[in-house]
């Protein structure tokens, strides 16, 4: 047996390491969003932790690749202890056992014990191993490209269609609201709360958005006067740089007491794609904390923001409301049976829902971009389209584009069947 001692120092070593890579593993794949936030507070391994956790794909392909080198390691070196230990022994179930032994200690030790540690002590094991994970990375990032191409051949010839299952499906949903409750009413408020949050996923913050026309912006030196003792449009404060071109901050509006606090409450924004889904945009905010997204084009420029409050509306707001305005801000308000009244901003989503059916929209996204679309001008008082069988007519108009329409299901039956009538020149 004396023999067997010098390989227990590489055995112990490797064990060691072994667990460490495999408690890493479960320790920083088990931190929930506000546990990773936690970190973010904890200042120095803890923002280092989460740093890592925000390219969670080459940490874990990190992990993985030092774990399988290091088991390939120990199990040629339990393979040696136990030839050697077979032929010293002159017995080939000494061999055996050392083998046996050998795959019990690295399951035991290495995987079994340093996970259920890590899954209790997540933070902890996170902070722990955020500088030797961030070494042990650096050493290998040569490695790691190669790897993630060879994965993404792997997986585009081997299963080259392949989609992920849908997790649940909006029947599901419906059957488990029934179930829950007998209340009718009840029921279909539920049933409309999960159809919003999944339709979520469909909405791109494009279509969701403040424009540029619809929210306020101050320089870095604002103060509560600038307002004019107004609030602002969106709710909060929107900070722009010392050029004023660029919003880099925000304050929200119900938390300013004095100028004094304007300074301390700036938050930077959260930038997003105009691509991105509405469901994408609030997760980030809720991971990051952020409740201001700023929404930028294919050339990197601001076309719009997104509140918290804004992806919050997507999902409460209902189909067909009971209350007038039917949607928020009074972009669109019922005027009778089939008749409404909508600003040009109104999304043609939202008019959808509305009226319950899609409508044929081509590439606009609002009632302004639809009838841009087909007068090839801006719209002005009196012009008359006709969008998939509703009529619309411009009231009001001024000479930045804002517009306020009349929608009609049905063509006014004293007026002409018309696709596009204008104004008379003056």
């Amino acid at each position: 047996m004396t023999q067997i001692l010098p390989y227990l120092p590489g055995v112990l070593i490797l064990l060691g390491l072994s667990g460490f890579f495999s408690g890493s593993e479960a320790a920083f794949f088990s931190i929930t969003p506000l546990q990773r936030k936690q970190l973010l507070e904890q200042g120095g391994t803890g923002r280092l932790a989460a740093r890592l956790l925000e390219d969670s794909e080459r940490l874990l392909m990190g992990i993985l690749f030092w774990n399988l080198a290091i088991n390939l390691a120990y199990f040629s070196l339990v393979s040696q202890i136990a030839l050697h230990s077979a032929e010293t022994l002159r017995s080939e179930a000494a061999g055996v056992a050392f083998s046996i032994g050998g795959v019990v200690l690295i399951v035991v030790t290495g995987e079994f014990l340093p996970k259920s540690i890590a899954i209790s002590f997540p933070l902890a094991m996170a902070r722990a191993a955020a500088i030797p994970l961030a070494f042990m990375l650096r050493v290998v990032g040569f490695a790691l490209p190669p790897l993630k191409f060879v994965t993404e051949i792997s997986r585009r010839i081997i299963w080259p269609g392949f989609r992920a299952e849908a997790y649940l499906e909006l029947s599901d949903l419906d059957r488990a609201v029934e179930l829950s409750t007998d209340e009718a009413q009840l029921v279909a408020d539920e049933a409309m709360l999960l159809r919003n949050v999944i339709q979520l996923t469909g909405i791109r913050v494009e279509e969701w958005m403040r424009p540029r026309l619809q929210f306020r912006m101050f320089p870095p030196s604002v103060q509560l006067s600038d307002l004019g003792g107004r609030p602002t449009p969106s709710g909060y404060i929107l900070v722009t740089d010392a050029q004023g071109k660029e919003i880099e901050g925000y304050i929200r509006l119900a938390e300013v007491t004095s100028d004094k606090d304007l300074k301390q409450r700036i938050q930077p924004v959260l930038v997003i794609p105009w691509c991105a889904s509405v469901a994408d945009a609030l997760s980030q905010m809720r991971d990051s904390g952020r409740r201001v997204a700023i929404v930028v084009n294919e050339y990197g420029e601001t076309i719009g923001i997104l509140t918290w409050e804004d992806a919050i509306e997507a999902i409460l707001q209902a189909a067909s409301s009971r209350t007038a305005p039917e949607l928020s801000k009074a972009e669109i308000v019922p005027l009778g049976t089939g008749s409404w009244q909508a600003t040009g901003m109104t999304k043609l989503r939202r008019l959808e829902r509305v009226l319950g059916r899609p409508i044929n929209r081509g590439g606009s996204l609002t009632i302004a971009g639809a009838l841009q679309e087909q007068l090839h001008r801006l719209p002005e008082e009196g012009d008359v389209c006709e969008l998939d069988g509703l009529r619309i007519e411009v009231i009001k108009a001024n000479d930045r584009g804002k517009i306020l329409v009349r929608i009609d299901t049905q063509p006014d039956p004293q007026r002409p069947p018309e696709s596009v009538s204008e104004a008379p020149t003056s």
